[in-house]
């Protein structure tokens, strides 16, 4: 399958510093794709970079086999963004905010009284945005994203500032613009947990290199699971275990492994037989925090 998006080689130098290096990414139709890293890592230049906001050093961004950055007229309608905090104009109505960017674009007032109702805004369109809550603004600002119908939708921090019924309630509205409307999207946050219950497929970056891309699936490893042992003595456990688990790493007092999920009954015996001391073992947490914590320490 080929993808929507693609970013190949992409890498950003500001004056003696690189911030991207070699980005390559592919983003599939229909996919919610989540991109994380932490502060400084690379995501705000990925995104702008490939909106055109900002000139790469070197690489390409294509959207349909298209090369977006030497064809910028594709720009406006394949990609609708909201980065940033949303800003609006406070005392013009979500309405009018909205229709001082249709009218831009040469959109009609019909698009916008669509679109509002997709964010289930229009009983609120009238209203000040002043008066909107934190969530409705968010909303507001999906909707400005949605105008043109684009094909991609990258959504930086949406749920910044909002209490856990609005997180919720945007978590919904983004499930049913991609399945409604066939819209792919490019999902950044710094809420792991609303990405990995969200997002289908998710890239990591640090330091302006992407770590990992990969399926949901693959980076928590559903098919296995992973364990702690806490032992003095160590080197035996290692001994013992060396051909039974996939994977072993050094802990503070112990080690982790992981095995295939219900093979833990099997370790559980060989250190049983083996009579090595073990003062604790606990199963780890499998999330997308835990993976993301692990690799930023690589």
């Amino acid at each position: 399958m080929e993808p929507i998006l693609e970013v190949r080689n992409l890498s950003k130098r500001y004056k003696e510093k690189d911030v991207l290096h070699n980005i390559n990414m592919k983003v599939f139709k229909g996919d919610i794709y989540g991109f994380i890293g932490p502060n400084g890592a690379g995501k705000t230049t990925t995104i702008k970079t490939i909106l055109g906001l900002l000139k790469p050093s070197a690489g390409e961004v294509y959207i349909d086999g298209k090369n977006i950055l030497n064809d910028k007229e594709n720009n406006p309608s394949s990609i609708g963004a909201m980065i940033d905090y949303p800003s609006f104009y406070p005392n013009l109505s979500g309405y009018k905010n909205l229709m001082l960017y249709a009218n831009v674009l040469d959109l009609s007032n019909k698009r916008v009284n669509e679109i509002l109702e997709l964010v289930q805004l229009a009983k609120d369109k009238n209203k000040k945005v002043s008066n909107y809550s934190m969530g409705m603004k968010q909303r507001l600002a999906v909707a400005r994203a949605f105008l043109t119908k684009p094909k991609i939708a990258i959504l930086d921090e949406p749920t910044n500032g909002l209490d856990p019924e609005g997180v919720k309630d945007m978590r919904e509205l983004i499930k049913d613009l991609a399945k409604d409307n066939n819209t792919t999207f490019i999902y950044c946050s710094h809420i792991l947990n609303e990405v990995q219950n969200l997002c289908n497929r998710v890239a990591m970056i640090n330091k302006g290199n992407i770590i990992v891309e990969d399926s949901m699936d693959n980076l928590l490893n559903t098919n296995k699971e992973a364990y702690s042992i806490i032992s003095e003595e160590k080197e035996k456990l290692r001994h013992i275990l060396g051909s039974m688990v996939l994977k072993m790493s050094d802990i503070e007092n112990g080690i982790s492994v992981e095995i295939n999920k219900g093979e833990f009954k099997l370790i559980n015996k060989l250190i049983l037989d083996n009579h090595i001391e073990v003062s604790g073992m606990s199963k780890n947490s499998n999330s997308l925090e835990d993976y993301f914590m692990r690799h930023l320490s690589l």
